[in-house]
């Protein structure tokens, strides 16, 4: 076995020669709460790592037809899509082996889960239902208007949207620009923290199904859309590192190593085209997962042209929107405009001074007596095939929410008469996805090999 791989242990195998395929056991589950009177008993995981803290998490198996690699990626045995395990805030509990139900306790404020699909282009359906939430029965107008509010503030509640991957779960989904959402009482959009009145007004309450109809532009012109932001920086970049050393000659040699090189260094090293998953295996409380840097928050570019469409608030998915139903009615389009996701628009935790200075200073060359300088290291541009939009549900005091991920169980996608693609579908092709990525991965890492050896 290749030397840096994580050791076998027997109970690990889950590839074996005949090509029988074994999900990893269910993690361990801890009652956390009740709702609706005992009906339905909360639980949480208690041995699986949380994606915090920019690390994400991913079951894996051991594979022994991967030689190099020796992991290949794996699921958990639920019978359907539906919320990440590792995906959600600590205080998120679900209903034991089942991945579809997400709540938190009385005790707890706002925290967040996403879905395990990941949703990039094309036209989306998918379903959510109050299970406890939405407008209180009291609230109504026979109370003062402070009375209401206290009410609303005391009582359970869920907000339901979709989110990127930089968006935190220790908040209400839509609380920040990574993440559109609608409310429970009133059905109003809310996004940045903004709230707007687009649907009309209405209120939730338990036994309510709001429809998601996602509209993303295919892949290719999201592809074209981030190669002309990437060429915009570029020139930036370009431009204000001409303007910062005309003065001397000495000055025009010392921006060699400046940090606005290393950023066209890493900008020019794009491959919008390819996907990069850099994890490795790890052994958590016995079992497997493979860990990677997740994407994080990102600022604005630090150097602009005079074009104003260099800005990064310029860009959004044309004829991009999320559309609501409320038990089969439409209501319109909560959010049009969305905002793009792949590299440069999105960043992976990066090490910046450390990978800059290995930029600058080079490594020895022993062929020529001397440094090998201007290598990249490595890339925090770049596409590890989870970059989208994840189906989201937020929980505050109680609340409870279910996804709907199946045809089957969709009350509501036959009415809509529209080629959308349910979640079940995608996750399918999801998982497709990973194992040619597998392979690619073990390929690349063999041909490595042998030519430097």
């Amino acid at each position: 076995m290749k030397i840096g791989i994580l050791p076998y242990q027997s109970q690990d195998i889950i590839y074996k020669p005949s090509g029988n395929l074994l999900r990893p056991p269910w993690p361990i589950f801890q009652e956390t709460h009740e709702i609706s009177n005992g009906q339905e008993k909360f639980h949480k995981p208690e041995d699986v790592p949380l994606n915090r803290r920019n690390f994400v998490y991913r079951p894996c198996g051991a594979n022994p037809l991967f030689k190099e690699l020796g992991y290949s990626c794996s699921e958990y045995p639920f019978a359907k899509p539906g919320m990440n395990l590792m995906d959600r805030s600590d205080g998120i509990s679900i209903i034991q082996d089942n991945n579809n139900c997400v709540s938190v306790s009385n005790s707890v404020g706002w925290r967040t889960a996403r879905c395990d699909v990941c949703i990039k282009e094309g036209l989306t359906y998918w379903e959510v239902e109050v299970i406890q939430g939405g407008t209180p029965s009291e609230c109504d107008t026979s109370n003062s208007f402070l009375r209401r509010k206290d009410i609303i503030n005391e009582s359970p509640h869920v907000r339901l949207g979709i989110s990127k991957r930089e968006a935190s779960l220790e908040s209400p989904v839509g609380f920040d620009s990574y993440g559109y959402a609608i409310r429970d009482t009133s059905l109003e959009s809310i996004h940045e923290g903004k709230v707007a009145q687009l649907l009309g007004t209405h209120g939730l309450k338990p036994g309510d199904r709001l429809g998601f109809l996602l509209q993303l532009p295919s892949c290719q012109s999201q592809i074209d859309q981030a190669k002309e932001y990437t060429q915009r920086r570029l020139d930036a970049l370009v431009q204000s590192t001409k303007n910062t050393y005309q003065d001397s000659e000495q000055q025009r040699k010392r921006s060699k190593t400046t940090n606005k090189n290393f950023q066209i260094a890493l900008l020019q090293d794009i491959d919008h085209t390819n996907v990069v998953r850099d994890h490795i295996a790890i052994r958590y409380k016995n079992q497997l997962f493979f860990e990677a840097t997740d994407y994080v928050k990102t600022t604005k570019p630090e150097y602009y042209s005079s074009d104003k469409r260099e800005r990064q608030d310029y860009y959004h998915l044309e004829n991009s929107f999320l559309a609501i139903y409320l038990n089969g009615e439409p209501l319109g389009e909560a959010f049009t405009d969305l905002k793009p996701f792949l590299p440069p628009f999105s960043e992976l935790q990066y090490n910046e001074k450390f990978y800059f200075g290995y930029w600058k200073n080079g490594v020895d060359d022993p062929s020529h007596d001397t440094k090998r300088t201007g290598i990249l290291l490595r890339n925090k541009y770049v596409n590890n095939n989870k970059l989208g939009y994840y189906p989201t549900i937020s929980c505050f005091n109680g609340g409870a929410a279910r996804v709907i991920t199946t045809k089957q169980d969709c009350k509501y996608y036959e009415q809509l008469n529209k080629p959308a693609k349910l979640l079940e579908e995608l996750f399918d092709e999801q998982i497709a996805e990973d194992i040619v990525w597998d392979i690619v991965d073990e390929v690349e890492e063999e041909f490595s090999d042998r030519s430097s050896g």
